[in-house]
C-alpha cells in the first residue's frame, strides 16, 4: 500500500476515535486534545518544512519569535473601530474580536501586508476560531504549521494565542510575498496549493468584505 494512502487510513482511524471528544469538549479541553493527539504528531513528521534559503531561514527565525509592541495612532483607532464590527459577526466576544482586529493591524504593518488581506486568510483558514485544527494539524487563525515554531521560532510558543499565531502567519506571508514577487503565488504557498489559483481568488473575494480597495487586492 501507499505510503500516502496508510497515512490516510492513519488519520481517518485517528480522527474517528477523538472526534466525539473533540465536539463535545470545551475550547481548552480541544486545545489539549490537539497538543497531545498522536495522529497529529505522527502527520507532522510527514510533512516537511519548505526548502528555505539561509537569508529567508536567518529572517524568519527573527521575524518568528520578536515580539512586537502595540502603537496607538489615529489610523488604528478608526480602524479597529469598523473591523471589530465586521468581525464581531463571526465572533460573539466583543473583547476576543477587538484582540484579533488589534494583533491583525500590528502585524500586517510590521510585515507590510494589508490588514485586510490578513482579516480574508483568517475567515478562510479559520473562520475567526483561534482553537481550530485541520485534519494535518495547522493551528489556530492563520492555521500555522507547528513545525514552524519548532524549526525555526520557540518551541514554547502557544500558537492557539491570538497575538502569536497572527505574527507567525504575518511573518510566514510576508516570506512568500518576498520569495515570488507577488500576491497570488504568496497565498497559493502559504495554503500549499502553489501553481493553483483557487484559493488566491478566494482570499481577494473575501477581503471585499472588509472595504478592502483595488490597492489592496
Amino acid at each position: 500500500m501507499p505510503p500516502k494512502a496508510i497515512l490516510a487510513g492513519i488519520m481517518l482511524i485517528g480522527f474517528a476515535g477523538t472526534l466525539p471528544f473533540w465536539l463535545t469538549g470545551t475550547p481548552e479541553q480541544r486545545q489539549r486534545m490537539a497538543e497531545n493527539t498522536t495522529t497529529i504528531q505522527m502527520i507532522q513528521k510527514s510533512v516537511g518544512n519548505p526548502e528555505l534559503q539561509p537569508e529567508e531561514k536567518k529572517r524568519l527565525r527573527h521575524d518568528l519569535q520578536v515580539k512586537q509592541d502595540e502603537p496607538t495612532d489615529f489610523d488604528q483607532v478608526g480602524w479597529l473601530k469598523d473591523m471589530r464590527q465586521l468581525i464581531a459577526k463571526q465572533v460573539a466576544d466583543e473583547h476576543e474580536a477587538e484582540t484579533i482586529a488589534r494583533w491583525v493591524y500590528v502585524y500586517s504593518r510590521r510585515f507590510d501586508l494589508s490588514p485586510e488581506l490578513v482579516l480574508a486568510v483568517i475567515a478562510v483558514e479559520s473562520q475567526f476560531d483561534h482553537f481550530a485544527v485541520s485534519n494535518v494539524g495547522a493551528r489556530g487563525l492563520m492555521q500555522v504549521m507547528p513545525f514552524w515554531k519548532e524549526e525555526l521560532g520557540s518551541k514554547s510558543d502557544n500558537l492557539f494565542a491570538i497575538e502569536t499565531n497572527i505574527r507567525y502567519g504575518c511573518a510566514i506571508l510576508h516570506m512568500y510575498m518576498d520569495r515570488y514577487h507577488g500576491l497570488e503565488r504568496a497565498l497559493a504557498a502559504y495554503n500549499g496549493s502553489l501553481g493553483s489559483r483557487r484559493y488566491p481568488k478566494k482570499i481577494m473575494a473575501v477581503m471585499q468584505r472588509f472595504k478592502a480597495s483595488h490597492d489592496d487586492l
